[in-house]
């Protein structure tokens, strides 16, 4: 028997684990998770059968009412499987039980995080800096922008922005915060710029 005809033989074990498991899921966690992990068992040896690098197409095409979500689920629930004997675990999984609020993801979100690859590492810092460069980049702009604008051309672009209630209300907002000192002077209609306080 070739490797993926060993995999292909799992597809109805497959298949049934995951529907018990949906259906354990409104009646029974006990049942639920015994299923999801019969299921995460399964698929794990069929992936190992087919290999890493063509087991999203091969999930795909043969288990294409599991979705990948779920596949990895019940792959993590069977992975970590003894811990739900761990008495902090099965005690957490009994308090969610308890409140109504068990869930096979639930219970999977109890178990130990994985350890993140160093790639995963330096994609979160990658994100995070562009992130953060972009934030500044856009501060920046719109600061340096309105910055040089004159009292008329604020206006006039916050015109374009928003709609007249809005502005009224932040007429109105203003004349309250402003200090008298400041609001007093009268426009001169010289189109004077003014920085913006920071």
């Amino acid at each position: 028997m070739s490797e993926l005809d060993k995999a292909l033989s799992f597809v109805p074990q497959i298949k049934e684990a995951h529907e018990k498991a949906e259906a354990a899921q409104q009646t029974s966690y006990n049942q639920a998770l015994e299923h999801a992990i019969k299921a995460g068992e399964l698929l794990m040896l069929a992936k190992e059968a087919v290999g890493h690098g063509g087991w999203a197409n091969w999930r795909q095409q043969n288990l294409a009412a599991i979705p990948q979500t779920t596949a990895s689920l019940y792959m993590r629930l069977a992975e970590h499987k003894d811990k739900f004997k761990d008495a902090r675990i099965s005690n957490s999984v009994a308090d969610l039980k308890s409140k109504g609020k068990l869930s096979l993801r639930a219970a999977a979100a109890i178990l130990p995080k994985r350890p993140q690859t160093l790639a995963q590492k330096a994609a979160i810092r990658a994100r995070k800096e562009a992130l953060e460069a972009a934030k500044k980049t856009n501060e920046g702009i719109g600061k340096e922008y309105l910055n040089g604008l004159a009292a008329d051309e604020l206006v006039t672009v916050l015109r374009e922005v928003h709609d007249t209630d809005y502005l009224r209300e932040l007429s109105g907002t203003l004349a309250k915060t402003l200090t008298p000192s400041i609001a007093a002077p009268a426009s001169t209609g010289s189109g004077l710029r003014r920085p913006l306080q920071s």
